[in-house]
């Protein structure tokens, strides 16, 4: 009876096993050629069921978790100047600033303030105290020890108004001390609802700013070549032919706490508009993206966009100390109502928004002005604001002095805000206004118009935080650089408004001060209230553990970016 090929690969087994390792040697010589093929084949299966059964039990028995490496590069409209908690003032500056610079909490991206550099906090029953505890063996990129003097440092910086950070009025009033080397007690004078806000302040490295004088702080090559205690570290960054920066390299800071990032390379690249940063993407120079309203993408790359809805407010503020036909309150009211709020949401910002008409992003508002230029021209009209040249301008006499109703709006080259200006132009001249435009780059716009108020109108826009708080833009302390109130608003019940919301805990409380506050605003008109747009950020369908769904300011989509990862690697399940 003849046995199967099966029957005789087993025998043959079952006999390389009983021979001793010398017998082993000489058994090629023994074996005939049909026999040497067919222990190849035998052994050849044998390896490739072994690994595809070893395969298959990994697959069963093990998951993929994040691992180390993946790169990602992405672009951002605007050029960065103040890599700086305490300068940094446009989106491109705040962007790299969240990523290299910590602060003693963080926004998690899904509307949470959660420890960072902080292990714990505690708030005392009244409101007053806040006391921080530090995490252990926090360091600096550099590998330098962080400690609470570190702390201390930053807000004696922030608090000096010679060094003109924006952050100053959100810590007038606080005092802080230092415990020991990992407690820091911050103690206010009264109670300041949205304070843990404070706290997600990048903090500086003492031991290298303090030497830098408040003369040179904001020139100090610092502040483009950071050391911070951020999930990232600065590798290195390029410029191009006329010295503007074009890219910026980052790799994981390897002494981050919780970890370290999982994507082993950010590379920045830096676009003057928006077509330019379109054409990129397209072209695949970059992966992501901060998307302006004006940007279009492929339908197929929907599914890798995160919209959001931030607390920002777009608007024209008006500087009536420069202009005459803005100092008359029937002016600013008749363009008010011709600025057609919804006309502007759907060509500039392609319906991605909401018209706004009031100054604060509260859930419980005024309601929105309409459009009416019929309105709009009864009041000039009613005003003494006529056209009686026939120029299609309207003049008034003011102190025995024809005035025409003219001004000039100043702005950025943001594309959104330069096709805004533009329909806003069209809109006011159709009600008899004359108005120019002054357009400048981002750098100079914040330099040379924004912050020696050198203006007549303004068109910007302003960002609040999780609990809007307004002080900044409206107290009328703030009126100065580095102060937020560009409207150079001055009023004593707001002013006793706003302070006294701030005092208030409770948020219902808060809100009906707000209301009372927003009410004497629109009645005053010291600024058009236009859109607050939706935001949107493009990524790769192969980033993941993004997580976001709620931020305040775009800056704030990078708050768990250590969590992100492109790579993985098999775990076996407990």
């Amino acid at each position: 009876m003849e046995t199967t090929d099966f029957e005789q690969k087993k025998s043959l087994w079952i006999l390389l096993r009983s021979f001793s390792p010398a017998q082993r040697q000489i058994l090629p010589r023994l074996l005939t050629k049909k026999d040497r093929i067919l222990l190849l084949i035998f052994f050849t299966t044998f390896i490739i069921s072994f690994g595809y059964g070893v395969r298959s039990l990994a697959n069963q028995y093990s998951v993929p978790i994040p691992t180390g490496g993946g790169s990602l590069r992405e672009g951002i409209i605007g050029i960065p100047r103040f890599i700086n908690p305490l300068l940094a003032s446009s989106d491109a500056d705040r962007d790299l600033t969240a990523l290299v610079y910590s602060g003693l909490l963080r926004n998690d991206g899904k509307g949470e303030l959660v420890p960072s550099l902080a292990d714990r906090y505690e708030i005392s029953d009244d409101g007053l105290t806040y006391t921080f505890y530090l995490k252990d063996n926090l360091y600096w990129s550099d590998g330098t020890s962080l400690g609470v003097d570190d702390i201390l440092f930053t807000l004696s910086l922030v608090k000096d108004p010679n060094y003109r950070s924006v952050l100053r009025p959100n810590w007038e009033g606080v005092t802080a001390e230092k415990n020991d080397d990992k407690t820091v007690v911050f103690k206010l004078t009264k109670p300041y609802a949205p304070f843990l806000e404070n706290a997600t302040m990048g903090i500086l490295p003492k031991h290298i700013w303090h030497d830098v004088l408040a003369t040179e702080f904001s020139l100090s090559e610092h502040n483009l070549r950071p050391v911070g205690a951020g999930p990232y570290r600065v590798v290195s960054f390029e410029q191009n032919a006329t010295g503007r920066i074009s890219s910026y390299m980052l790799e994981p800071n390897p002494r981050y706490m919780p970890h370290p990032p999982y994507i082993k390379t950010l590379e920045f690249v830096f676009f003057t508009s928006a077509v330019e940063l379109q054409d990129a993407y397209q072209s695949g120079l970059i992966d992501s993206a901060s998307i302006p309203g004006m940007i279009t993408l492929p339908p197929s790359d929907a599914s890798s966009v995160l919209s959001l809805a931030l607390p920002r407010i777009f608007g024209v503020f008006f500087n009536q100390n420069t202009s005459k036909a803005l100092a008359d309150e029937a002016v600013r009211e008749a363009l008010t109502y011709a600025a057609n709020r919804a006309q502007l949401v759907e060509s500039v910002l392609q319906n991605q928004g909401v018209p706004i008409s009031t100054p604060l992003p509260l859930k419980t508002s005024t309601s929105s002005l309409p459009f009416d230029l019929s309105a709009s021209t009864e009041i000039l009209t009613r005003a003494g604001w006529v056209d009686s040249d026939g120029d299609g301008i309207r003049e008034k006499e003011i102190n025995k002095a024809a005035v025409p109703l003219s001004f000039t709006i100043s702005t950025s080259d943001a594309p959104d805000l330069v096709a805004t200006a533009r329909l806003l132009q069209e809109m006011w001249r159709a009600a008899g206004a004359d108005v120019r435009l002054s357009i400048f780059e981002i750098g100079d716009f914040e330099q040379d118009i924004l912050r020696p108020r050198k203006y007549e109108a303004i068109l910007f826009g302003e960002i609040f935080g999780f609990d809007p708080d307004p002080f900044a833009f409206w107290h009328s302390s703030q009126r100065n650089d580095p102060g937020l109130n560009i409207a150079l608003y001055t009023n004593p019940r707001a002013d006793m408004l706003l302070e006294q919301a701030r005092t208030q805990i409770e948020r219902a409380e808060r809100e009906k001060t707000y209301l009372e506050f927003q009410n004497i605003v629109n009645e005053e008109r010291p600024a058009i209230f236009l859109y607050s747009p939706y935001y949107h950020y493009k990524f790769p369908s192969a980033v993941h553990g993004l997580g976001i769904t709620r931020i305040t300011n775009p800056s704030d989509r990078f708050g768990s970016i250590h969590e992100w990862f492109i790579k993985t690697k098999n775990q076996w399940a407990l």
